[in-house]
């Protein structure tokens, strides 16, 4: 083998583990982005608003009139912080600064009965506004939810039993 071949084999080589180091470097920068992505998340819903606010949410009788949650001070405070960091989170993902399977994850029940239980004051507020903007994020994030949702957990099947078998690597 003369020193021009073994030089364009000794180039192609340090192209090809190049690619390589390049691959693996860039696999591991989403999985980080991911990781931070879900601390953000985790962060996002163990607020004082978030953990006071969800539960008054998810008690919620389905179809309560928008008049019967404005006459509720602290359900209508509650209402609107579920809506603002739903809404963020909506964007969010959206940006894919947040996996979708993550939220999915976390927060798909919630986002499922918080919909189904604050359609009509959505609908009212936008009436109100004459806007489609109002919640439009957190209505996406929903929709999103609904549709590339993992279907490993939903509303008659949590975690606990989706992932009973899970075991750490």
């Amino acid at each position: 083998m003369d020193l021009s071949t073994l030089a364009n084999v000794a180039t192609a080589l340090t192209v090809i583990t190049g690619v390589f180091f390049a691959l693996l470097e860039a696999r591991r920068a989403r999985q980080d982005r991911e990781e931070r992505a879900a601390f953000a998340t985790v962060q996002a819903i163990f607020t004082s608003a978030w953990i006071g606010s969800a539960n008054y949410v998810q008690q919620m009788p389905t179809g309560m009139s928008p008049e019967q949650i404005e006459s509720d001070p602290r359900l209508l405070k509650a209402v609107q912080a579920i809506c603002v960091i739903l809404e963020g989170l909506g964007y969010s993902v959206f940006a894919r600064i947040i996996p979708l399977h993550v939220v999915d994850d976390l927060l798909g029940g919630i986002v499922r009965v918080a919909r189904r239980n604050l359609r009509p004051y959505i609908e009212f507020q936008r009436e109100q506004s004459v806007s489609e903007k109002n919640w439009e994020w957190f209505q996406w994030l929903a929709e999103q939810v609904e549709r590339h949702g993992s279907g490993r957990t939903n509303l008659k099947v949590g975690a606990h039993r989706a992932f009973a078998n899970w075991s750490p690597k």
